[in-house]
């Protein structure tokens, strides 16, 4: 079967053995490109010493039984305190068996998935849309964390996770502005219930950006006593706006993927979410291609300029 693994000039559409061992066979059907496979390709790969493994963890299919579910790609132990405690996704080892890392992903033909991994789909929300389950399950469980609910929301970023940060945080009931780079994401994120902003105070500013010039604005747009929400990854390290900070008091608080809370999973949440608006697929995917089409799919979705926004692979 196909595969896309890395490769040091980018990615490459690899023959490979059909998936063998624990879990259950899925027939992939989406799988999304996130800005974190575009660090796993190319140079970054071999930098990282990793091995040939099957990128994506944004992917959604069909199990052997037909069932169409999308897939949590975390790898949590079950035994760690952060496991019993609850807290799965802060797993100490769930790195070393994330799917689409350091284990084989969904951007192949089939993939093996664990059971308690599958996410049903809720009526309204199609297969080759639910690739987005994973990175809206990103922004629904931020915004958890940051207590969002109800108040005055800024996000910091035009990417797919900022994007649907602006459409949780409306969902919630939260006066949403967005400051993004490229007029197609302003755009995006006028459709997503959100207003474009350069200006303001909030209570919870989303930096999903990654960039210093990023934190920077989100901190001037932080009222006092306000908090900071890094749903990005840093893929090196960042200066802490220190004085605006500090004469602010302000918090800073991570969102690391998606866990679970009293009434269920941010994975389930964000699939209702999807399902109940069917705007924020029309909005976020911007482009499909074919698998073994994969290597311009990459190219795509790494030129934001050119109006990519979620660049979505179909085996």
């Amino acid at each position: 079967m196909r595969a896309v693994r890395p490769h040091a000039d980018g990615v490459v559409v690899a023959d490979v053995d059909e998936p063998e061992g624990p879990g259950r066979v899925l027939e992939v059907v989406s799988s999304g490109i996130c800005g974190t496979d575009l660090h796993l390709v190319g140079p970054a790969a071999v930098g990282l010493g990793l091995g040939p493994v099957t990128l994506g963890h944004e992917f959604a299919g069909r199990l052997d039984d037909g069932t169409l579910v999308a897939v949590d790609p975390s790898g949590p132990c079950g035994t760690c305190d952060q496991c019993r405690s609850g807290a799965s996704h802060r797993c100490r080892t769930g790195a070393t068996r994330a799917q689409g890392v350091a284990v084989d992903g969904g951007m192949a033909d089939r993939v093996l998935v664990r059971d308690d991994a599958v996410v049903p789909l809720p009526e309204g929300l199609d297969v080759a849309d639910a690739c987005l389950v994973e990175p809206v399950g990103v922004a629904v469980h931020g915004l958890r964390v940051a207590d969002a609910r109800g108040g005055t929301v800024a996000v910091v970023g035009g990417g797919s996770i900022g994007l649907a940060a602006v459409a949780a945080a409306a969902d919630v009931g939260a006066d949403v502005g967005i400051v993004a780079r490229h007029p197609h994401q302003q755009v995006a994120g006028e459709r997503l219930g959100g207003r474009v902003v350069d200006r303001g105070e909030y209570d919870v500013v989303v930096e999903a950006a990654g960039t210093e010039d990023a934190l920077a604005t989100a901190a001037q747009l932080c009222r006092p006593g306000g908090t900071v929400l890094f749903l990005s990854t840093h893929w090196t390290p960042v200066a802490i706006p220190g004085i605006v900070a500090a004469m602010k008091e302000l918090r800073f608080a991570w969102g690391y993927t998606y866990g679970t809370h009293a009434g269920g999973r941010d994975v389930d949440d964000a699939a209702d979410l999807l399902a109940r608006t069917p705007t924020i697929a029309e909005t976020l995917v911007t482009h499909r291609f074919p698998l073994e089409e994969a290597p311009e799919a990459f190219r795509v979705a790494a030129d934001r300029q050119a109006g990519a926004i979620k660049v979505v692979l179909e085996p």
